[in-house]
């Protein structure tokens, strides 16, 4: 085995060790998702007027619903 490959090998080992070692002393926090439906509502600062989603009657699966905007 020739000085190049055994560096590249250690190189490779320390790497690894690394990123064992940082996942494991907890620099990066946990993400969890939430289960279930989230509900938002989009509306202007004061909360007096929110826009509506509506669904067309679209059989395509892949249009977008349209937003109307009730603005003030």
């Amino acid at each position: 085995m020739t000085d190049k490959t055994l560096r590249i090998i250690l190189g490779i080992i320390a790497v690894n060790l690394t990123i064992q070692t940082v996942k494991d002393v907890g620099l990066f926090p946990t993400a969890y998702a939430q289960s279930g439906v989230q509900k938002i509502a989009i509306c202007n600062e004061g909360g007096g007027a929110c826009t509506d989603v509506v669904r067309q009657s679209s059989t395509d699966r892949n249009t977008a619903f349209p937003i109307i905007n009730y603005s003030n």
